[in-house]
């Protein structure tokens, strides 16, 4: 066998989508991307009108275009092929801005047309193990006393404050993608 698979975990959102390259343990490379206007500049509220499938196309063709670059960098450094896993996003039970779920649902959508294979992780509190620092890489640590933080050669973080709990979530549905494709590991 050839050591551990490399996913690239993806955590779709209304207004942020992030993904994580990850290989065993290592958090290899990430991005956090939102919707654009027009113009293509970033704009989070951009894909808010869930009729408007041009804002919301536009948003999609980020998300691929940052999934081919983050496979194509990875093979560029000498790694194997790359298995897509994507959270999937349920209806809520309670009320809800219907963007707020439609959006994200739309996101596995596109990702799923692009490759049907990718492997389908169901809703677990990804991204929220705590303390942060003994549940994940230096690279998704919050960058505090010159410790952890995002590596300067990461894709985009365009979420508003430079949260990293997209981030966080999509290393973890990698990890259990990678759990199921690699049993007893």
């Amino acid at each position: 066998m050839g050591g551990p698979v490399a996913v690239l975990g993806i955590d779709p959102g209304r207004r942020w989508t992030a993904a994580v390259l990850r290989v065993g343990a290592a958090a290899v490379y990430g991005w956090t991307l939102g919707p654009v206007d027009e113009a293509g500049r970033p704009a989070p509220a951009a894909a808010d009108n869930v009729h408007d499938l041009a804002a919301w196309a536009r948003y999609m063709a980020r998300i691929i275009d940052a999934i081919e670059t983050t496979i194509e960098r990875h093979r560029e450094l000498g790694g194997g092929p790359v298995r897509l896993a994507v959270e999937v996003v349920v209806p809520p039970g309670g009320r809800i801005a219907l963007a707020d779920w439609l959006i994200p649902r739309q996101v596995v959508a596109g990702v799923l047309a692009y490759d049907p294979h990718a492997v389908l992780i169901r809703p677990g509190g990804h991204g929220r193990a705590r303390p942060v620092t003994e549940a994940y890489p230096p690279e998704l640590w919050p960058a505090r006393g010159g410790t952890g933080g995002r590596p300067p050669a990461w894709g985009p973080c365009e979420a508003r404050r430079g949260e990293r709990d997209h981030e966080r979530a999509a290393y973890d549905i990698a990890g259990a993608a990678a759990a199921l494709l690699e049993p007893g590991t």
